[in-house]
């Protein structure tokens, strides 16, 4: 049966060794190379199916020149056979197989033996070639399933980032601002770490859309972000709040710090110069702030939340542009508002069992002497003064 398979002999150009004839009696169409360069441009350049090495001759040996023309095409696999006699020594055939040499044909091998070993040597490459192309195929869909993850990493990211942020001033929201607020109150709580909170709001807000329009509101809220972000130490962190309000949670950071923190903000803001149609307009901030250990009523960061927000309502009662802290409001008002989160299951301690137990041995020791007086309505805090103390919920 003819061999259409295309074979490069290897052999000196004034010799022409019997297994050329004997391979063109197979059918095989056979081309020659004079030495290993010559063979190496025959390998790259041609179709060759097997190449078989009668002598070399040269600067390389069989050994190094097998090895250069297996490596030569990665794409696809040739098979390299060897002619050699049969005094080839255990340890030469040894290196042979380390070099990559497929077979070692003797020189008066019969025709039979010949195909049979041309046939094994192209089954041999047609498998290489299968697994190669199975291979370069799987590294495709790799290729293309680690794009897609990578898309997917990326697309999951920017959700994240959305999710935890405001679209318009790029700082995070309201809800990541809680979870923080949560997590570093219990890390305060653990550690004995005071934790503080302010809370920004600008003035005469709805004063300013309406004069200059909701463009400029938008532009003045980046703004204020932008002062807050840069006056915030890196370990804090800076939240919209509400519309016109922001949060600043300052970790590790008690009374005279936050209001060295809340001063520099406000004196930023004051000298930012906020434009609108070639004119300067004013905008400033009221502040109030809050510190858990230092203010004692604080005891869950819901309330740390409330008593800094009633901290910024008195310094608006006040004549707005300026920073009130919880401890500034004098007594009377504090005692007023305190008397309104007696109840151990009031809103605002619902979800601590510990605050509802601080709390409620709070109201205890007040005890409900005076009228309640919230400066602002926030968080379900009830408006209407308790008439009799719960005695049931006292342990």
């Amino acid at each position: 049966m003819p061999l259409p398979a295309n074979i490069l002999v290897m052999a000196a150009e004034e010799s022409r060794p019997p297994i050329i004839t004997a391979l063109e009696g197979l059918g095989c169409r056979v081309q020659t190379a004079s030495d290993c360069l010559a063979a190496m441009g025959a390998v790259k350049g041609n179709d060759v199916d097997v190449a078989v090495l009668t002598e070399c001759p040269g600067q390389f040996d069989l050994i190094d020149t097998a090895r250069v023309l297996k490596g030569l095409r990665n794409d696809r696999y040739l098979p390299v056979m060897v002619v050699a006699g049969r005094e080839l020594s255990e340890e030469q055939r040894e290196r042979f197989g380390e070099a990559g040499i497929d077979e070692v044909i003797p020189p008066d091998a019969p025709a039979a033996v010949l195909q049979c070993r041309i046939h094994a040597a192209l089954r041999l490459k047609s498998i290489h070639d299968q697994l190669n192309q199975v291979r370069g195929e799987l590294e495709k869909t790799l290729a293309r399933e680690n794009a897609l993850l990578k898309q997917l990493r990326e697309d999951n990211r920017e959700l994240k980032v959305r999710s935890v942020t405001d679209g318009l001033t790029s700082l995070y929201n309201y809800r990541y601002l809680m979870e923080w607020l949560r997590t570093e109150f219990k890390v305060s709580r653990r550690y004995g770490h005071d934790l503080s909170l302010i809370i920004v709001d600008i003035d005469h807000f709805k004063g300013i859309n309406d004069e200059h329009g909701h463009p400029f509101g938008d532009y003045a809220l980046k703004e204020v972000a932008v002062i807050l972000k840069q006056c915030a130490r890196e370990s804090d962190l800076v939240a919209r709040y509400a519309g016109d309000e922001f949060a600043v949670v300052c970790p590790r950071t008690g009374r005279q710090e936050v209001q060295t923190l809340a001063r520099r903000i406000l004196s930023v803001c004051r000298k930012h110069r906020f434009q609108h149609q070639d004119r300067r307009v004013p905008i400033m901030l009221s502040l109030g702030t809050a510190t858990y250990r230092e203010d004692p009523e604080v005891v869950s960061p819901e309330l740390l939340v409330f008593l800094a927000d009633q901290a910024l309502y008195q310094t608006k009662r006040h004549g707005r542009n300026g920073v009130t802290a919880w401890h500034e409001i004098d007594a009377e008002t504090r005692t007023a508002i305190r008397r309104e989160l007696h109840g151990p299951d009031h809103p605002l301690l619902a979800d601590d069992p510990k605050s509802r137990l601080e709390l409620a041995a709070a109201a205890r020791l007040i005890g409900m002497t005076s009228e309640p007086t919230s400066l602002r309505p926030s968080c379900g805090v009830v408006q209407s003064p308790p008439t009799t103390t719960d005695r049931s919920r006292e342990p």
